[in-house]
């Protein structure tokens, strides 16, 4: 949250930037064209007296300063409520069906006044300079030309509209990959979102520094990216509106309710696509939309949204399904875990009772450490999804360690362990690799035969290999556990084939007189 501030207050930092080079650009650039007009005339031999009659109307400070600085500053105005309140504030409410609150339609009223503002300051007062031309084209003065009509302030209020609202999708886009993929991705993410952010800020400034608004939005090439960015929005608020208000009441198509909100949807449809049609007809607009092109518009303005939504609802089922299975799997995962944990303590309190019995004090208080740590780490990291593999690899050593304080080398037994250190953060599932060794000391070791147990666990670039070697000694009759298969192996397979589906191999082979495990894990 703190980055995303800090990413909203370089935006605004870059948008009053570029908005400031380019009305200090167009100011300039608006003196030069004058002046060099006023040259132009001269040189073709229009006296001075009629040049000044032709722009005695013209006040340079009223009719281009005032209406460039002016509607910057209402657009800016109306831009910041937009994006940094009104957006924000609907996005955070707890349902789409959930109405606005009374101070975010008051903002709202406001920043759409504001544009209003923005386009009728600028059409007012701006004034075009122009050549006057005789039936041959030679230049005979000058002119002053005004683009101000009612409905070109209505249709670049629109304009401005959409322009904001564009924005706003393609902002919300960017947070959307950064919430995704930053937490799984992290280095790449950090590339992407440079080059993503370097792209903008160089899009920014060259427009400041070389484009030109047209007298009016809807003049081309504007008009095109505006019906194309207009009709895509209105797609995407009619799609909306379907899924969140439609769609849950579609299974009860005879109520007066469900034929309202119908009735609704085709209305702004309907009246969304002629009134985009209309603005792009503009009289000022180079090309016009030729009338074939409006019912071809009206249809897909109301049936790609009912497409969309339905295409919603049906991966929304789907999604819903996966969340129960993943529920469900979780719940089984937990399961798994708890018969897997006290297993090995009952185990780890037998040995350490039959050291007490036999050693010192010295060798019992370092077991007595070893496994409060080992239950320190099944309390605070056994819950995680994810662990560090150092920290199972310090787990492994206190494990061995602590079946070392029964065994000594009277007993002939050989134990080699080689745990390969990462050199990275490396993360995997917990108690994954320790029913491996714990299966080893329980069925490996036996205080009258020669037993041998080794253990390795090596690494490359994203692939883990864990082996365990051990002799295998048959169980006497009147051992305790001679009928107590177990469920240590089958629990982590199954724990396996749930985290880590077709990325790992488990090849298990054993003898009479020996059993081997191996374990290929790729973990990224």
């Amino acid at each position: 949250m703190q980055q995303l501030t800090l990413h909203r207050r370089y935006e605004l930092m870059l948008l009053l930037s570029a908005a400031v080079i380019y009305v200090t650009r167009r100011l300039i650039f608006e003196i030069s064209y004058i002046n060099n007009a006023v040259e132009s005339c001269i040189r073709n031999g229009v006296p001075a007296s009629v040049i000044n009659r032709h722009l005695a109307g013209y006040d340079h400070t009223l009719n281009n300063n005032v209406p460039l600085i002016g509607g910057m500053l209402f657009f800016l105005v109306a831009f910041y409520l937009l994006h940094e309140e009104v957006f924000p504030r609907l996005q955070s409410r707890v349902s789409p069906q959930q109405r606005p609150d009374r101070e975010t339609l008051t903002l709202a009223g406001i920043a759409l006044i504001s544009l209003f503002i923005s386009a009728f300051i600028y059409h007012y007062f701006k004034l075009h300079v122009r050549f006057r031309e005789d039936m041959q084209g030679t230049i005979i003065g000058l002119k002053v030309e005004s683009f101000y009509r009612k409905r070109t302030i209505v249709t670049d209020t629109f304009a401005l509209l959409i322009i904001i609202y564009a924005y706003e999708l393609l902002f919300q886009g960017y947070v959307f990959i950064r919430r995704t993929m930053a937490p799984v991705f992290a280095r790449p993410f950090k590339v992407m979102s440079f080059l993503l952010i370097s792209g903008f800020c160089l899009f920014l400034f060259t427009f400041a520094l070389s484009a030109y608004v047209p007298q009016t939005l809807w003049h081309e090439p504007f008009r095109s990216i505006l019906i194309v960015c207009s009709s895509g929005i209105l797609v995407y608020l009619l799609q909306t509106y379907l899924f969140h208000f439609v769609i849950p009441y579609i299974q009860h198509p005879d109520t007066t309710s469900f034929l309202i909100r119908v009735v609704i949807f085709l209305f702004a449809g309907l009246s969304g696509a002629l009134f985009i049609y209309w603005a792009g007809s503009t009289p000022f607009s180079n090309r016009r939309m030729f009338p074939g092109v409006l019912a071809p518009h009206l249809f897909f303005s109301l049936m790609a949204p009912a497409l969309i939504a339905y295409l919603r609802m049906t991966f929304g089922r789907e999604k819903t399904q996966l969340k129960t299975e993943v529920t469900s799997k979780a719940a089984e995962l937990a399961s798994l875990r708890a018969q897997i944990n006290p297993h090995f303590l009952f185990n780890a309190l037998n040995s350490l009772y039959a050291t007490a019995l036999k050693e010192n004090s010295e060798k019992t208080a370092d077991g007595i450490q070893k496994l409060g740590d080992m239950m320190r780490f099944m309390l605070q990291e056994n819950n995680h999804e994810r662990i560090p593999l150092q920290k199972e690899i310090e787990y492994l050593h206190n494990y061995v360690d602590i079946q070392r304080l029964r065994l000594d080398d009277s007993h002939g037994f050989d134990l080699r362990v080689h745990l390969q250190e990462p050199e990275r953060d490396i993360y995997l599932a917990p108690m994954l690799l320790t029913p491996f060794v714990e299966n080893a000391f329980k069925h490996g070791v036996s205080l009258r035969n020669p037993s041998w147990i080794f253990i390795t666990l090596t690494l490359d670039a994203t692939r883990l290999y864990f082996k365990v070697h051990n002799s295998r000694h048959p169980k006497l009759a009147n051992d305790p556990e001679s009928h107590n298969t177990g469920v240590g192996l089958d629990n982590v397979r199954k724990r396996l084939d749930l985290i880590y589906p077709n990325r790992y191999t488990l090849d298990i082979q054993q003898s009479e007189q020996d059993f081997f495990v191996s374990l290929t894990l790729v973990y990224w």
